[in-house]
């Protein structure tokens, strides 16, 4: 194959946006893989103004998250043929992906000499040892996108209500309502009659927004002094123990499973990606900084726990490596000046 028709293939469409915790993940795999930035195209979806709920993005991921990864299907890339693709639309399945679609023996068509380490676990074993750690990480428990919201105390919430959370929350808002009435509109404006007990795509598009819209209602609604006391104790209470229980369980979890110096071992893995990700955003939320030492910033917040001596290495091994300074550096520093994320 010639560079003009390699220069002329349809390439993946990461949809990703700066401040999403979740869309590190597949960019670190990316980097860790030896992709190439002309292999992909990366296409922002500004989650701090809801535009993961706007339609045509519903279109690609009905679940209005970041990141998805949309990617043709390799027996429609050639010139002479249509190309269609398909959607991949959590972390998982897109770190999966990218870790089989190359491997340690051949390169991407495009770079057939840059061979890639495999991140997937090669024994049984290992497999349900990542699979822990990721499922772990992604209990909706300790979800970092909580944590960001999440306010201890009324002082907190106020201070919070004046910064990026609260200016999210209320132009997350706004763009809620616009596209539900889009939505609306769509439906009684559509010639399209649902099939018996089913619904159109539009009457879908109706029902989804209709619960988003709710779900961000309770939360503006305590950014607003519009709860009520009783709530507002409520989510005191919840956001406390997410502090001092969820996330120190977390992490002890976290040390009794890792294996040093990295999740699985001496080599970095699929479970790493998700890992780093997670722990570089609590440090961000907890105000500490993409270094050695920041890890320490969680130290005041976890009711008394203190980091075992894995999870601790774990940390210092991966700040060093290029990966994190080209991808989790410049996320930490967007997430500080931006704010924050309902995705996952």
């Amino acid at each position: 194959m010639t560079t003009a028709d390699t220069d002329t293939l349809p390439k993946a469409i990461l949809y990703s946006w700066p401040t999403s915790v979740w869309s590190t993940v597949p960019q670190l795999c990316l980097h860790e893989k030896g992709y190439s930035s002309d292999e992909y195209i990366v296409k922002y979806v500004d989650i701090t103004k809801g535009e993961n709920f706007a339609p045509s993005y519903l279109k690609i991921n009905f679940n209005g998250t970041i990141p998805t990864l949309v990617v043709p299907t390799l027996e429609t890339t050639g010139n002479d043929v249509d190309t269609r693709y398909r959607s991949l639309k959590d972390t998982i399945s897109i770190c999966d992906f990218l870790d089989h679609a190359r491997s340690a023996s051949s390169g991407h068509i495009q770079h057939a000499e840059k061979p890639a380490p495999t991140l997937a676990p090669a024994t049984i074993e290992g497999k349900g040892l990542s699979d822990e750690i990721i499922n772990l990480i992604h209990v909706y428990t300790v979800d970092p996108n909580f944590v960001a919201v999440a306010a201890r105390d009324e002082a907190e919430l106020r201070d919070k209500a004046k910064r990026p959370p609260g200016k999210s929350l209320a132009i997350r808002r706004e763009a809620l309502q616009r596209y539900l009435e889009e939505a609306r509109q769509a439906v009684a404006e559509s010639a399209v009659a649902p099939k018996e007990g089913s619904l159109t795509w539009e009457q879908k598009s109706v029902k989804f927004l209709e619960e988003k819209v709710q779900s961000n209602e309770q939360i503006w609604e305590l950014y607003n002094g519009k709860a009520g006391k009783e709530k507002e104790a409520q989510f005191f209470e919840v956001c406390k123990r997410t502090w001092t229980e969820s996330l120190p369980d977390a992490f002890q979890k976290l040390e009794s499973l890792f294996k040093g110096p990295f999740a699985l071992g001496d080599q970095i893995s699929l479970a790493d990606l998700h890992a780093v990700s997670w722990i570089t955003r609590l440090i961000s939320i907890a105000g500490g900084e993409p270094d050695a030492t920041g890890i320490d910033s969680l130290i005041p917040h976890l009711g008394g726990y203190r980091f075992g001596p894995k999870v601790r290495k774990f940390w210092e091994e991966w700040v060093e490596r290029e990966s994190f300074k080209d991808v989790l550096v410049p996320a930490c520093g967007a997430f500080k000046n931006q704010g924050i994320e309902d995705a996952k």
